[in-house]
């Protein structure tokens, strides 16, 4: 059954707008753009729901590169202290800019940066070519579709003000003249007002509602408001707390979404319409092959015998060790004596609570697909004492240039299968409830360290992962809360930035010497092709390296 809907849903709304999809680009390219606008748009056309529809899937299309190796899922996970990617000889080098943004020593050519950026604006100028297109159109159902493009837009623009700070803000698909940065506050209030402008008009929908399964719904835009004022001091210098809690205790009180009984059921590979997906991004092996990257990402390439995988995995991303640890410290997670929970930073056994979230980790003894046989690394390193028979570690020997191909610690979050291939047919939530729960705990907390649901409602979330309530809260408890739910879900650099961890020591990371790296430079490439543009304080012009 959930197969039959996913493939309507694609149909529907993503392969159809196919057809009409802009390829990704700069917002100041501008020549292509106009070409498409001036294509003749008949009266007949989009007259219907499905007609619109199979338009405004081009802007829901480039949504399958969320979570790659490049655009957000890079530049959200690596520079922050819970993802690394090792210099494995050969291999993960890549001109160096994997190490770089793990240290924060990036530059305005590093590609990942500028790879994100035309991501993002390519992603606002389908919106504003679909806000084009339909505008004249004047119809009940274009109008709707309209309020829905303007509320992805706004959410785009969130990803760039928290990213890059100060941004252009292009809403006319007309627009001739190359855009001027604009303050990350300009960029702020512009997000702010199109999400409130918008949610009134968007439909109220739950996960389960067929028809907009992996569109911006209501609760999709206040979950996004939730974000912009729980992190508004950092973007704008004033707290929203209030704002913040507010916005969150619409979506609980919605009706909407419950916590899942089990964690593990956000994460299978037939996920589809989960009771805490807010907003999710439907991948499918078949028809969007190769998309959701993580199994060839993360795995060792031994890996590809444990899954009779079609391809052969890159063995690259891990978990800093140190941050894997916080998934089974004893002082964190107190519990009886004696129950073997995970491995050490190096290799030990450790005992104390069992943490349902442990799951997120592929460590120890790998074995082929019967479960029996070992694996055998024929190219381990004479250094590593586990030798060839594979044993992934949480330990990371170094991030350059000799990591070792068995060390740290490997994404298994979302369920791994049989026969999988470059990608998986898991869906991704963009927006999960349990984020929306602590976000709401943590402002509360913050206008009220003593706040009694605050408290509840983080036990709760510990409650489903099956380890011990918290007495009480704490900055360190939210911080490691946080990341022990949402590993890997695209948060943690933000999460830093607000707690003021971004820039302290950790691996392989020296403490900053300036918090400019908060925010990434604009590329050069986008510098020398829009003189109007400025960069970033603390980053070198157009003519830097």
């Amino acid at each position: 059954m959930k197969t039959q809907i996913k493939n309507s849903i694609y149909i529907k709304i993503f392969f159809i707008g196919l057809m009409v999809i802009v390829s990704t680009q700069s917002c100041t390219d501008l020549d292509e753009e106009q070409v498409l606008y001036d294509q003749v748009i008949s009266d007949e056309f989009y007259q219907t729901e499905e007609e619109v529809l199979s338009a405004v899937g081009a802007a829901y299309t480039p949504m399958f590169g969320f979570f790659q190796n490049t655009n957000m899922y890079a530049l959200n996970e690596v520079p922050s202290d819970e993802i690394t990617v090792p210099t494995r000889g050969p291999d993960w080098n890549d001109g160096g800019h994997w190490v770089r943004l793990h240290r924060h020593s990036w530059n305005i050519t590093d590609p990942r940066i500028q790879e994100a950026w035309e991501w993002i604006f390519g992603c606002i100028s389908s919106c504003n070519r679909l806000i084009a297109l339909l505008e004249p159109l004047g119809t009940d159902i274009s109008e709707a579709f309209i309020q829905e493009l303007r509320a992805l837009r706004a959410i785009n623009y969130y990803w760039l003000l928290d990213l890059y700070g100060n941004v252009p803000l292009v809403t006319d698909f007309e627009a001739t003249e190359p855009p001027a940065t604009r303050s990350r506050a300009e960029v702020y209030e512009f997000v702010e007002v199109e999400l409130l402008e918008t949610i009134p008009n968007l439909a109220d929908t739950g996960p389960t509602d067929e028809s907009t399964y992996g569109r911006v719904n209501r609760w999709t835009a206040y979950a996004a408001l939730v974000k912009l004022y729980l992190n508004a001091e950092v973007y704008t210098g004033t707290q929203q707390w209030q704002k913040a809690a507010d916005a969150a205790a619409e979506i609980i009180n919605s009706g909407q979404y419950t916590l899942a009984p089990n964690w593990r059921d956000n994460f299978v590979k037939e996920n589809k319409g989960a009771s805490e997906f807010i907003w999710a991004v439907p991948y499918d092996e078949v028809f969007t092959p190769g998309s959701f990257h993580l199994p060839v990402m993360t795995l060792h390439q031994q890996h590809q015998n444990t899954y009779n995988m079609s391809v052969q995995p890159w063995n690259g991303f891990a978990s800093v060790a140190e941050f894997y640890e916080t998934f089974i410290d004893p002082v964190q997670n107190p519990g009886p004596q004696g129950d073997v929970v995970g491995l050490s930073p190096t290799g030990d056994l450790v005992t104390g609570t069992q943490d349902a979230r442990l799951e997120s980790f592929i460590v120890g003894p790998q074995f082929d697909s019967d479960g029996v046989t070992r694996l055998v690394d024929g190219a381990a390193e004479a250094s590593d004492p586990d030798g060839p028979p594979l044993t992934i570690t949480p330990y990371i020997n170094e991030l350059l240039p000799g990591g070792w191909r068995q060390a740290g610690a490997r994404i298994g979050k979302w369920e791994f299968y049989n026969g999988m291939g470059q990608g998986l047919s898991n869906d991704f939530a963009v927006f999960r409830y349990s984020d929306i729960l602590l976000m709401r705990a943590e402002a509360l907390w913050r206008m009220d360290p003593g706040n009694a649901e605050a408290l509840m409602l983080v036990n709760q979330i510990r409650e489903r992962a099956g380890v011990d309530p918290f007495d009480a809260l704490t900055e360190e408890r939210f911080l490691a809360e946080r990341g022990r739910e949402l590993f890997s879900e695209v948060h943690r650099r933000v999460d830093q930035i607000r707690f003021g961890t971004f820039n302290d020591e950790w691996w392989e990371h020296p403490a900053d010497a300036s918090d400019h790296v908060n925010i990434f430079p604009v590329p050069q490439s986008q510098l020398l092709a829009n003189p109007n543009l400025v960069q970033n304080p603390g980053y070198p012009d157009a003519g830097g390296d």
